[in-house]
């Protein structure tokens, strides 16, 4: 039986923890998708560096102009330090006007991965 993010029994000594995963969705205004890889693609490592537990990084093949870039975390508090800091910071200047606005992170529990 499968049970709901919101029906999980609270965790057990011993029990592997939870692992959020953020999705952040790029879409790219057209004709603008190579240079916005371009630009981006520097970023898509660096939330290993705050402590995220692994990314990825792709594009659509129905909709090459929308990019998702995830990343795990086992503590959402690395995450807003990589999404404050001032290198993603400017990151979002950089490519801001290459996708529609705004760029809302979309937070996701992992119940299972292999």
């Amino acid at each position: 039986m499968k049970m709901l993010a919101s029906s999980l029994p609270s965790q057990q000594a011993g029990e592997r923890t939870l692992i959020d995963a953020v999705h952040l969705d790029y879409a790219v205004t057209p004709f603008r998708a190579q240079k916005f890889y371009e630009l981006y693609y520097p970023a898509v490592k660096r939330p290993l560096t705050y402590g995220a537990t692994g990314y990825a990084f792709y594009r659509s093949e129905e909709d090459p102009d929308l990019f998702v870039h995830v990343s795990y975390w086992e503590d959402r508090a690395g995450f807003y330090r990589w999404w404050y800091s001032q290198e993603m910071q400017s990151m979002r200047v950089t490519v801001a006007g290459l996708h529609g606005q705004p760029l809302l992170p979309k937070w996701h529990t992992i119940l299972e991965r292999g």
